[in-house]
């Protein structure tokens, strides 16, 4: 089957009421591999025999109707292209695009009910259903492992219920997080590793209210910080600026020349609390 440019290509040809469309590396391409017409110059020309042909394939090869616009694909799911021919994977949108990792340390809370969780799991949803959450604050892990043993953090904050947002990977994207972030009303903590990279996501995060960091940053640097988290995220450290109290976590990395990441802050069990911003 042919990729979507190539079909489109094809559509607009068939479409065409002058038989003139300008050449392309794609109408080149379908000219030499399908022989739909031919290159004269910049244009593609294409006869009534050619638009016959083109109307053949689309319909017998393709399960594509010859009138089908040829932006139609745009931002249909897999199911939803079936209804347009044969390849699904023509599909504008990706099987998992637009999905949120989440849980809840005290339960997800969906109205007056409550969902528990295994020990580790999360829960994978669309982001038009993640709204119907109901928590005094969402806190935006950074790294996958600490959402998941959130709870095996040493962490004191004053918000009992929280909704975990798992930052997000290539599967469930970073865009989502902030498509969410922007919706809601709930204050909004971070928590990411602490080094220049991490705090300056944070600090991009809407309604942030805070980021969640050791409680003696400075102490907890010189036990257990990394040269690399810093040398290798200086650009980072020079665009970063925190507000607040927060700032310390800023000024400590400054000082001590070194990075923390999250994993050890859980496997030292790092005394962490919440530096409002």
């Amino acid at each position: 089957m042919l990729p979507k440019q190539h079909l489109q290509a094809l559509l607009r040809a068939y479409q065409s009421e002058s038989g003139r469309r300008p050449t392309s590396k794609t109408a080149q391409a379908l000219v030499d591999s399908l022989g739909f017409g031919r290159i004269v110059g910049k244009q593609w020309l294409i006869t009534d025999l050619d638009r016959e042909r083109i109307r053949t394939f689309l319909q017998h090869v393709e399960g594509i109707d010859p009138e089908t616009l040829p932006d139609a694909w745009s931002g249909l799911t897999r199911i939803e292209v079936g209804e347009l021919g044969l390849n699904e994977k023509l599909a504008g949108r990706r099987p998992r695009e637009d999905r949120l990792a989440l849980r809840g340390p005290a339960g997800l809370h969906l109205g007056e009910a409550s969902i528990l969780l295994p020990a580790q799991a999360f829960l994978d949803i669309p982001l038009t259903e993640a709204a119907c959450f109901r928590h005094d604050c969402i806190v935006v892990v950074e790294n996958f492992e600490a959402f998941i043993r959130y709870e095996d953090a040493a962490i004191e904050q004053p918000f009992l219920q929280p909704l975990l947002v798992f930052r997000g990977d290539s599967i469930n994207t970073a865009d989502t997080v902030l498509k969410f972030l922007r919706t809601g009303e709930a204050p909004v903590i971070a928590w990411p590793d602490m080094d220049a990279a991490g705090l300056l996501y944070a600090s991009g995060l809407p309604r942030l209210a805070g980021i969640i960091g050791p409680e003696n940053p400075q102490e907890c640097l010189s036990s257990y910080g990394r040269d690399d988290l810093y040398l290798d995220q200086l650009r980072q450290l020079d665009a970063l600026c925190l507000r607040g109290k927060s700032t310390a976590l800023e000024n400590s990395i400054r000082k001590s020349r070194k990075g923390l990441d999250q994993e050890r802050m859980i496997s030292a069990a790092i005394s962490l609390i919440l530096w409002t911003t």
